[in-house]
């Protein structure tokens, strides 16, 4: 079994890999965006002043949710097949900006500085949107999220621990304040048994992980309640098709989790393999279909985001505040932080990252958008030691042909 994380990018045709249904889908998710953004748009010129209150409303606020979903897309496809923003983002071809529903439109390649700049624009214009009095739950947007993926994008922007963008990281400061602390108090940094039981073994259902809508500390996820996705048998063997587990923590990133630390029982000994496996997507085992919610946003990554754009900042005292808030949350102790000299305080944040977020989709990018080489230290799991550069030019998808 081929575990190199980069063995798919190589091909660019339709029948191999997962990048050509990830580049068409995302285009077609944005081509339908398109269609109904011209359609509120029409309506607005034509109908709106004639609408009740509450219909003018839900078109305002669809508006700002699919500007969102746009600025999302874009954002997921530009990670993804363009170079990290720090090495010459307005000299680097990124992906096209399709902004129309014509077939007939096909934009060339923009820079990834204009595509970072186009998603910043249609963020604040989301946001601002979504301030209409629109009450949803967390599968649909709000303006917390926007703020949110506005805080990763500037968090992307900001530079490499090298050379840091002291413009880009205020800015992602700014964002994560305002998705924590102007939520209308919706979301939380969930403590003790409710975090627990976040990304806890679900296979009988009993603690109800499927059912995440009122869970404060999501901001936004896509809903698998009714088995929607297959994606947990990425990262789970299912012993009654005897398939899955393809992805699975080395021991090198177990090691860094103590007995004492509550995200040590986010993984899970799979007693068909003898592996141990993420629980993260693990919600009624052997149904192959995956019904964790498979969450977008929530609140420790913004708490982290802050950190770190707080310690490239030099701005220790806030950045060392989060890390603790977060550390301390997953049962650790206040020293392991307060202990650390400001000069390997962003080594600390990234460590954190590392383990809060793992199994989310930010290891990689991490690593890559901050000037660092991923180094796969680990041989367990059928792996083989690995280290890729972050100008590698296997960090780059290669855009598929059609």
């Amino acid at each position: 079994m081929r575990t190199d994380a980069f063995w798919y990018r190589n091909s660019n045709g339709v029948g191999l890999g997962f990048s050509y249904p990830m580049y068409r889908g995302s285009y077609q998710l944005i081509v339908s965006i398109n269609t109904v953004l011209e359609g509120i748009e029409k309506f607005r010129q034509t109908s709106f002043a004639g609408a009740t209150e509450a219909d003018r409303n839900a078109v305002l606020y669809a508006q700002g949710e699919n500007h969102f979903l746009r600025a999302f897309a874009y954002f997921n496809l530009i990670r993804l097949y363009g170079k990290p923003y720090y090495q010459g983002a307005a000299a680097n071809s990124g992906i096209p900006l399709k902004k129309s529903s014509s077939l007939t439109d096909l934009p060339a390649l923009s820079s990834v500085k204009e595509v970072y700049d186009f998603i910043v624009d249609e963020l604040k214009l989301a946001a601002q949107l979504m301030k209409t009095p629109v009450t949803k739950t967390n599968s649909f947007a709000n303006k917390a999220v926007a703020w949110a993926l506005l805080s990763r994008v500037y968090l992307y922007m900001g530079g490499s621990v090298a050379n840091p963008n002291a413009t880009f990281n205020e800015a992602a400061v700014t964002y994560a304040d305002s998705a924590i602390l102007h939520n209308d108090g919706r979301f939380a940094l969930i403590q003790g048994n409710d975090y627990r039981n976040l990304f806890a073994d679900d296979q009988n259902g009993s603690i109800g992980r499927a059912k995440f809508a009122t869970n404060k500390e999501i901001l936004f996820a896509f809903d698998n309640m009714t088995g929607n996705t297959r994606i947990g048998i990425m990262y789970n063997y299912d012993p009654l098709v005897g398939m899955g587990g393809i992805f699975m923590p080395s021991s090198d990133l177990l090691s860094l989790y103590t007995t004492q630390d509550i995200r040590n029982s986010f993984f899970r000994l799979n007693p068909s393999t003898g592996y141990r496996e993420t629980t993260k997507f693990l919600v009624l085992l052997n149904q192959l279909l995956t019904h964790a919610p498979n969450i977008y946003f929530r609140m420790g990554e913004l708490y982290l985001n802050r950190a770190e754009a707080n310690a490239k900042l030099k701005n220790y005292t806030a950045a060392r505040a989060d890390l603790v808030t977060i550390h301390t949350r997953a049962g650790l102790p206040t020293t392991d932080i307060t202990t650390i000299a400001d000069a390997d305080l962003l080594a600390a944040v990234l460590k954190e990252r590392r383990m809060e977020l793992a199994f989310e989709g930010h290891a990689g990018y991490d690593y890559f958008r901050n000037g660092l080489p991923m180094i796969r230290k680990a041989a367990d799991n059928n792996g083989t030691e690995l280290t890729i550069q972050p100008t590698d030019p296997k960090t780059v998808l290669t855009i598929p042909n059609f």
